[in-house]
C-alpha cells in the first residue's frame, strides 16, 4: 500500500473517532453528573433499594431509568460502573448499560416522526423484551456469582463541602477508567472506517436480506452512535427501504454496545462470562431481528437500489484524496455542531482536572478532609434555627429530574419553532442549490444532510407544540426527501457530475421544496404569515 493511502486512511480513522468523541461529549457530562449524584449523594444502600435490588423488577427499572436518562453507550460506563460499586445485580447493570443509550426524550420524539410511529414503539418493546430475557438469562444461571453488596459509605454532610465533593467524583471518573473505555471505543470506530472503504455499504442491508441482520451487527459492533444519531440513521433507512430488522439490530447494537463497555463488561466479569452475555444479547437481537422484519416493514415505495445511509460508517473520503488532513479538518467544521465542540471542551477540561487531581492527591485526601471539616464544623454551630437540611437522597432526585427535565427543555431548542424552521429551510436550499450547480460534491453532501435533518426536525418542532402534524406535511415531507436522495445521486454517484442531469433534479427539488412550505404555511399562518 503506498504511502499516501496510508496517511489517507489514517486521517479518515482518526476524523471519524474526533466526530463520534465530539458528538457524545454533552451526553458523556450527563453519564458523570448521573455518577457523581449515585456515589455522593444516592450511596450503595439508596441506590439498591431504588433498583429494587435482589427481585425481578430491577431489570424493569433499570431499563426505565435508562430510558430517561440522556446517556450514550460511553456515558454509561460510568454509571455503570457506580451501579456496580453499589451492588446491583450484574444483569440489572447490563440491562441499564444496554438500554440507557436506544433513547432519551430527544431522540424519541425524532424517531416517533418516521412515517410509522408504530415501528419506534415497536422497537422501544423489542428492546425492553431482549434486555429483559437476557438479564433474566444472566441471573438463573450466572448471577451468584456477583459479588455481595457493599455496606454503605460515610458521606459529606449537607453543606457546599458537599458539593465540592459531587465535582471531585465527577471529574476522577472523567479521568479514571472510564477515559480509558472510553478511548477503546473511540478507537473502535477508527478502526471500522480503516476497514470499511469509501462508500463500500452503499448497496448493502436491503430489505427481507436475511444477511442483512448479521452484517449490521458486524458492523455496530465496533460503531458508535449517539441516540440521537442512532434514529437519523434509522429514519434514512426506512427512507431507502433497507431491512427492518438491520434497523433493530443498528439501535440495539450500534447504539446500545461499543468496545469500550465490552472491554469494562470483560474486565468486570471476566471472559467468560461476558463472552455468554455476548452471545445470548446478539443472539436474542437477531431472533428479534428476525421476527420484526416483515410485520413492521410498511413501504410507500419499492427499496431503492443503493444508499448513502451507511457512508457514516465507512472511511469518510476516496484513498485518491489529494490532502486528507485539510479535508478532514474540512469535514469536521462541516458536519460537527457548535454546541458538540462546547461540550467536548468542557470534557477536556473536567479530564485535564481529573489528571492533575489524580497526580497530586491519589489518596483522596481532599475528600477525607472535606468530611472532617464538615463534622467539625457540625459540631460547634450546633445547627442554626433558619437551617433546613434536605435529605441526600431528594437532593440526588431533584438532580436526575433536573436532567431529565433538561433533556425536555433541550427538545424544544433542537427542534424549533415553525418560523425559525421556515428561514433555515430556505437558507439551507440555497446552498443545496449554489452547491449542487457549482459541482462541490463535498459541500453538496453537507447541504443535503442538513436539510434531511431539518425536515424531520421541522416535523417533531410542530409535533411537541400542537400535538400533531398534519397528513399533508407528512406526505410533502416524504415528497421532498424523496427528491434530495434524487439529487444526493446525481452529485455523488457518478464520477463526472452531469450538469444537465443536476439540473433536471434541482428543478424537481425546488418544486418539492415549496410544495413542502405550502403545507407548512397554514401551522404558521396563525402566528407568522410566511411568504414564498
Amino acid at each position: 500500500m503506498a504511502m499516501h493511502e496510508l496517511m489517507v486512511m489514517a486521517c479518515g480513522a482518526v476524523c471519524r473517532a474526533v466526530a463520534a468523541l465530539a458528538n457524545a461529549a454533552p451526553t458523556v457530562l450527563c453519564g458523570l453528573v448521573v455518577a457523581a449524584v449515585i456515589r455522593e449523594l444516592f450511596g450503595p444502600a439508596l441506590t439498591r433499594r431504588l433498583l429494587a435490588a435482589g427481585s425481578w423488577w430491577s431489570l424493569v427499572r433499570a431499563w426505565l431509568l435508562g430510558m430517561l436518562l440522556p446517556v450514550c453507550s460511553i456515558g454509561a460506563i460510568p454509571v455503570a460502573r457506580e451501579l456496580r460499586r453499589a451492588g446491583i445485580a450484574g444483569g440489572a447493570v447490563l440491562a441499564f448499560a444496554v438500554s440507557a443509550p436506544l433513547f432519551n426524550p430527544i431522540s424519541l420524539l425524532y424517531g416517533l416522526t418516521l412515517s410509522h410511529p408504530l415501528v419506534i414503539v415497536g422497537f422501544a418493546m423489542a428492546s425492553m423484551m431482549v434486555v429483559t430475557a437476557v438479564g433474566l438469562a444472566w441471573e438463573r444461571l450466572g448471577g451468584a456469582e456477583d459479588s455481595p453488596p457493599p455496606a454503605d459509605e460515610p458521606r459529606i454532610p449537607p453543606g457546599w463541602r458537599r458539593a465540592v465533593a459531587l465535582v471531585l467524583a465527577m471529574v476522577r471518573e472523567a479521568a479514571g477508567p472510564t477515559a480509558g473505555y472510553a478511548a477503546i471505543a473511540l478507537l473502535g470506530v477508527g478502526l471500522l472506517a480503516a476497514c470499511l472503504p469509501f462508500s463500500s455499504l452503499q448497496r448493502s442491508m436491503k430489505a427481507f436480506d436475511p444477511w442483512a441482520p448479521p452484517l449490521m451487527a458486524a458492523v455496530g459492533t465496533p460503531a458508535f452512535l449517539t441516540p440521537t444519531d442512532a434514529m437519523m440513521q434509522i429514519g434514512s433507512m426506512f427512507d431507502h427501504g433497507n431491512s427492518v430488522g438491520a434497523a433493530f439490530v443498528l439501535l440495539s447494537v450500534g447504539a446500545g454496545l461499543n468496545l469500550g463497555l465490552i472491554a469494562w463488561a470483560w474486565r468486570g466479569w471476566g471472559g467468560r462470562r461476558t463472552a455468554w452475555w455476548l452471545t445470548v444479547f446478539f443472539g436474542a437481537v437477531l431472533a428479534v431481528a428476525a421476527a420484526i422484519e416483515r410485520p413492521l416493514s410498511f413501504r410507500d415505495s419499492p427499496p431503492e437500489d443503493h444508499t448513502h445511509a451507511f457512508d457514516v460508517f465507512c472511511m469518510p473520503f476516496p484513498p485518491e484524496t489529494a490532502d486528507p488532513v485539510a479535508r478532514s479538518v474540512a469535514l469536521l467544521a462541516d458536519r460537527v455542531p457548535a454546541h458538540a465542540w462546547t461540550a467536548l471542551a468542557v470534557l477536556a477540561s473536567i479530564v485535564a482536572a481529573g489528571a492533575l487531581l489524580a497526580a497530586v492527591d491519589p489518596g483522596r485526601s481532599v475528600e477525607a478532609r472535606l468530611e472532617q471539616s464538615a463534622v467539625a464544623v457540625g459540631q460547634r454551630s450546633g445547627g442554626r434555627a433558619l437551617d433546613v437540611t434536605v435529605p441526600t437522597p431528594v437532593l440526588g432526585v431533584v438532580l436526575l429530574g433536573g436532567l431529565v427535565a433538561l433533556s425536555v427543555v433541550a427538545a424544544y431548542v433542537y427542534y424549533p419553532d415553525l418560523p425559525t424552521c421556515l428561514e433555515d429551510l430556505r437558507m439551507v436550499e440555497t446552498e443545496t442549490h449554489s452547491a449542487a450547480l457549482a459541482g462541490d460534491k463535498r459541500r453538496t453532501q453537507v447541504w443535503i444532510a442538513a436539510w434531511e435533518d431539518l425536515v424531520r426536525r421541522t416535523e417533531v418542532g410542530i409535533w411537541i407544540r400542537r400535538g400533531s402534524v398534519t397528513p399533508e406535511i407528512i406526505t410533502a415531507a416524504e415528497t421532498l426527501r424523496e427528491r434530495i436522495e434524487a439529487l444526493e445521486h446525481a452529485v455523488l454517484d457518478p464520477e463526472e457530475i452531469d450538469r444537465e442531469h443536476v439540473a433536471a433534479e434541482l428543478k424537481l427539488l425546488l418544486t418539492a421544496g415549496r410544495a413542502h412550505r405550502d403545507a407548512l404555511r397554514p401551522a404558521c399562518a396563525a402566528n407568522c404569515p410566511v411568504g414564498r
